[in-house]
């Protein structure tokens, strides 16, 4: 397999995490990976706030995003609606939510790249936590809270899989 495509296999969900910092630098990258993600129609409806703050992290772990507890730095990826297109193009508006998980996506592998654990934890569309997060982050009203990404030094090791299912797949 190619070495390339390994980081994909490797990428897992990781929910233990050991003590250690993740430094700036490879937040900056992982972000920066982030943004680099495809969008419909070049829409771009993303924005990303780096969370840092224990108590911030805290809050969030007790309003039922317990991850958010254990590692030192959360990734929001949220919709920026001030970004949405109007006009002949509104349509593409409706892609947002796809826009941000292939955002979601690639800070995960970016993280994995590094040697981190980072673990997806969805937001939208569950309203309570949508209004959760808006409130813990005292985030404006233009932005629509999609997931949560726990990042932190992997407290456990899994081993990289696919989970390919042929019946799965068609070809015509």
């Amino acid at each position: 397999m190619s070495e390339k495509l390994s980081l994909l296999f490797e990428r897992r969900s990781i929910r233990a995490y050991v003590e250690g910092d993740v430094s700036k630098e490879q937040i900056e990258q992982i972000v920066k990976a982030g943004f680099a993600a495809p969008s419909a129609a070049n829409q771009r409806p993303w924005h990303i706030t780096v969370i840092e703050d224990p108590a911030l992290l805290q809050k969030l772990a007790a309003a039922g995003k317990k991850p958010c507890g254990m590692v030192p730095v959360v990734l929001l990826i949220s919709g920026d609606k001030r970004r949405f297109f109007e006009g002949e193009r509104a349509a593409v508006q409706a892609y947002w939510q796809q826009d941000c998980a292939a955002m979601t996506q690639n800070t995960l592998l970016a993280a994995t790249a590094f040697g981190l654990g980072s673990l997806w934890m969805g937001v939208y569309p569950n309203q309570a936590m949508v209004d959760a997060v808006c409130e813990i982050l005292n985030l404006p009203e233009h932005l629509v809270p999609f997931a949560l990404v726990g990042i932190g030094h992997k407290g456990e090791e899994k081993e990289a899989r696919s989970q390919f299912e042929p019946e799965q797949l068609v070809w015509q």
